[in-house]
């Protein structure tokens, strides 16, 4: 079995989900990972975790 990993990178609001969501209706055996659902995640559930200062980058270390 082949694996292809496909990431995107842009602008807050650029279309990145929105693509991966349509990449992810077209290739068979395709899941789509959102950092915006594990910031999610780690904000509500693990607040100890956020950083005091700066922006929160724990997300990638999830991912």
């Amino acid at each position: 079995m082949n694996r292809l990993v496909i990431i995107t990178v842009g602008k807050t609001h650029s279309g990145k989900t929105t693509f991966a969501k349509a990449l992810e209706q077209q290739l068979g055996n395709s899941i789509v990972i959102d950092q915006d659902n594990h910031a999610e995640f780690i904000n509500t559930f693990y607040k100890s975790l956020l950083p005091s200062q700066g922006p929160n980058t724990i997300k990638y270390a999830v991912t």
